[in-house]
């Protein structure tokens, strides 16, 4: 999170082997994969002369299968309603490109879901609510906060009677404390983060006070932090802050994890909570609430790191997106764990105990100043340190697996420890169950499981053992549109890295012989740890073998000798797994731009992955043979979406269990005049029963309304930190996958101010959308009435690319879901009904 919205205001794997697709014809796949991005220039009344078709693959066209018509949209692809007000140009929008500029000379923005005429939501459940039988304490449980994934299941077979699963990502400090008295019946503790007058403004993170008493008195404090492995340092505060900081950690981590709602579906389609049903559940970071029995008795570890732990899981934290299994089940992906408890582990996959526990609080920063216009912090991390039991790292990071009905949870280790941000099945009967899934962080991986078993029935509960034993696979993709799925295994080659393909110029590897990762790459450039030659010279000391005899299994060391070979490679294969962002790296799974969703397609088994952006940061950053646009010079680089293929198949007979793929664009981001579909970052994905794409975007909070300048110096110009802020806010839109338009983007919808909209879940008759509403205020708080709004100035490029202002009024901070000026907004989860059954 960075600079908050009225400061802003204020201111005007290497890939580079080559080969053929096998079992699928060439001709074929081009025609499949290249609709997109070729569909948005004929879409518009011009482009520019020297754009080139985003797909890269120099041909279009629609799949070849038949399009099919869902009760919002037509058979041909079109949207029967006409698209609430944007502030950019979006693709075939309904008027000359001559008149962009008169049209989009004055554009303001909503502190609202916005939607298209005829089209309502209805809150099912905001943060705070509490649900459970009156008088019964111990049965009633408390909604969430910051709501993510969305999952629906009909109970016993009802037609009006469901599950509804729900994710808690995070909190966000400002709104959250905003809502405290509320939720908790006291006032807010005092967390104060200011600026240190004795250290330059430049990266100095301020300083945190915490019921007014200042971390600057703890000498081995850093300002806005504290290493609570240091006892020294956490005995010199005082006990009331001690307390006050154990308190707020156990209620930052119990309004995080997930949420079971019994809810019935109305008469008008919408949803409400049947508040005072007793099968109401949560699960907590910590703890389970409404849910019978012994922690063991419902919870475990499945797969080969299952060895590695000595208790079962206490919960589930940072949870992001998901999936819904066939057989009755919901999948939880935990994400930014590392944000509450330590990531790295040893090289025996046990805690790396010399690291610091770090607690303390971020403030907004622009352009690497830290801006501190508003005392409460926007982020308070590190809570998983400071509850009485802290928590244990390595049990966070996993695809888990909850029950609705008991509240039973597996983790899944086979799947990998990673930052998960979704997980999509493809479970047909005779063929291996496979999981497609994103790490969403810079320069992370595109992932996928294959059991070793077939499945047998579906729907089967049985079916979930699948998941307890298989192969991940992290994706190599050829600059040729082939690529291939390398094993996470033991006996896989470790490939050299190639840093130099990355804008970064750096890789993250494992480290050895201490642990945790190190930034390889070209010294002389963004500075990283070592030099690949080193690093080489270091992993074959620690192997005892020469680079190129050297596996993955050699960078294990285990801590018993004695086990027999089979044991010995199991738990090896653990260690793999509970590492396994920094283990692809080091054997050639190619770095991405932050891959979030993955869905499969329901008509032909294609993989869509939204790619967020193509940044880079410490972790890293994208192969730019694979993804050109992350040269910061157009915006484009905002993110796209990419379809791939698995090995020689047509329509339906691809094989999930296939090691080779074809791969392309289907849409990328950006303006409509760089070729762009006229979206930045996109994030979940769902398919409507007609097999039409819904994508929601992820423009962070600090860009959101940014006022673009289009100069370099503050990062406003495309391809700069702060130029997705020209689209608004956070948007939805529904895009074709067949048909005249497919891969051109419809504008569905935008967020309130500064929100994420999360999770979309269409019912099975596509007559409601279920969505989450998240983070509203999380920048600037609540919307106060003595300064409701600012004024900006945008600088907007029609479709030809001819610049033109725009002036663009922007609330100051979020009312929502309420609406009222001056009350806190919240988390939601909406449902979306179509009033107006009229064809647009």
């Amino acid at each position: 999170m960075a600079a908050s919205s009225s400061s802003r205001r204020s201111s005007a794997s290497s890939a580079g082997d080559s080969g053929t697709p096998r079992g699928i014809d060439r001709r074929r796949f081009l025609r499949y994969v290249g609709a997109g991005s070729a569909a948005i220039f004929v879409g518009c009344t011009s482009s520019p002369q020297s754009a080139t078709p985003a797909t890269g693959l120099g041909e279009a066209a629609a799949t070849g299968a038949t399009p099919g018509a869902g009760p919002w949209v037509l058979a041909d692809g079109s949207a029967t309603w006409r698209s609430p007000a944007y502030p950019v140009p979006l693709p075939g929008a309904p008027w000359p490109v001559a008149e962009d500029a008169q049209r989009l000379a004055r554009y303001e923005v909503i502190d609202d879901l916005v939607l298209p005429d005829g089209f309502r939501s209805h809150v099912v459940a905001r943060y705070g609510d509490v649900f459970g039988p009156t008088g019964a304490t111990e049965r009633r449980i408390v909604f969430g906060f910051n709501n993510d994934y969305t999952g629906l299941l009909p109970i016993d077979g009802s037609d009006d009677e469901f599950w509804l699963f729900v994710n808690h990502e995070y909190v966000s400090a400002r709104p959250w404390l905003a809502c405290y008295d509320n939720v908790f019946g006291k006032p807010a503790p005092g967390y104060e983060l200011a600026a240190d007058s004795h250290d330059p403004p430049l990266f100095a993170q301020g300083v945190l006070s915490i019921d007014g008493f200042s971390l600057a008195d703890v000498e081995a404090a850093e300002g806005n932090r504290l290493n609570v492995a240091n006892e020294e340092a956490w005995k010199a505060l005082p006990t009331n802050v001690r307390a006050t900081i154990r308190d707020t950690a156990e209620k930052i981590l119990g309004d995080v994890g997930v949420s079971v709602l019994h809810v019935r579906r109305r008469a008008d389609d919408t949803f409400e909570v049947i508040a005072d049903s007793a099968r109401h559940r949560r699960i907590t970071a910590y703890s389970r609430i409404n849910i019978d029995g012994a922690p063991h008795e419902h919870s475990r570890f499945s797969g080969p790191s299952r060895h590695l732990f000595d208790s079962p899981p206490r919960g589930t934290m940072t949870n992001c997106s998901g999936g819904t299994s066939p057989w009755g089940t919901f999948l939880t992906c935990e994400e930014n764990f590392y944000n509450e408890v330590w990531e790295d582990v040893s090289p025996g996959g046990r805690p790396l105990d010399a690291k610091p526990r770090w607690y303390g609080a971020k403030g907004d920063r622009i352009n690497g100043i830290y801006i501190f216009d508003q005392p409460t912090p926007p982020n308070i991390f590190g809570n998983g340190h400071m509850l009485d039991e802290p928590l244990d790292g390595r049990e966070y990071g996993w695809v888990t697996e909850v029950e609705p009905e008991t509240g039973h949870m597996v983790k899944h280790t086979a799947l990998g420890r990673f930052r998960h941000e979704n997980v999509a099945l493809r479970c047909e009967a005779g063929r291996p169950l496979a999981a497609y899934m994103g790490d969403d962080r810079r320069g992370g991986h595109v992932w996928k499981f294959v059991s070793d078993e077939v499945v047998e029935d579906p729907s089967d509960p049985a079916t979930s053992r699948l998941l307890e034993k298989g192969t991940l696979y992290a994706a190599h993709f050829r600059p040729d549109f082939t690529g291939t799925w390398v094993p996470l295994v033991p006996e896989t080659p470790l490939r050299r890295p190639d840093p130099h393909q990355c804008p970064t110029q750096h890789i993250q590897v494992p480290s050895r012989f201490v642990g945790g990762g190190v930034a390889v790459g070209d010294t002389e450039r963004d500075n990283p740890d070592i030099e690949v030659e080193r690093w080489i010279s270091i992993v074959e000391r620690f192997g005892g073998k020469p680079f190129d005899q050297l596996t993955l299994g050699d960078l294990v060391q285990l801590d018993d000798d004695a086990l027999d070979s089979a044991r010995r490679r199991e738990e090896v294969q653990g260690v793999l797994l509970m590492d396994a962002f920094l283990m692809a790296n080091a054997c050639g799974g190619t770095p991405s731009a932050r891959p979030e969703d993955l869905e499969v397609h329901p008509h032909d088994g294609s993989v869509y992955i939204a790619f967020t952006d193509a940044t880079g940061s410490s972790d890293g950053s994208p192969d730019m043979r694979i993804f050109p646009d992350s040269t910061f010079e157009n915006s484009r680089q905002y993110g796209a979406i990419y379809r791939i293929i698995e090995e020689g198949v047509e329509s339906r007979e691809s094989d999930p269990a296939a090691t080779e793929f074809t791969w392309g664009r289907f849409v990328s981001s950006g303006e409509v005049a760089e070729a762009g579909g006229g979206f930045a970052c996109a994030d979940n994905m769902v398919f409507d029963p007609a097999g039409n794409l819904w994508m929601v975007t992820d423009i962070s909070t600090s860009a959101q309304n940014f006022p673009t300048t289009r100069e370099v110096i503050d990062g406003t110009r495309p391809g700069g930190k702060f130029f997705p802020g020209v689209f608004g806010n956070n948007s939805m839109f529904m895009i074709p996958t067949d048909g005249p338009k497919a891969g051109v983007p419809q504008l569905f919808a935008t967020a309130p101010m500064e929100a994420e909209l999360c999770g979309p879940t269409f019912t099975d008759d596509g007559r409601t959308l279920i969505l989450s509403v998240q983070h509203p205020g999380e920048d600037d708080g609540t919307r106060r009435s003595e300064n409701p709004q600012d004024e900006q100035v945008h600088i907007v490029h029609d479709r030809d690319n001819r610049p033109f202002p725009q002036t663009r009024t922007v609330p100051v901070g979020s009312n929502f879901p309420d609406g009222r000026l001056d009350v806190p907004p919240r988390p939601a989860v909406v449902a979306i009904v179509r009033d107006d059954e009229k064809e647009a």
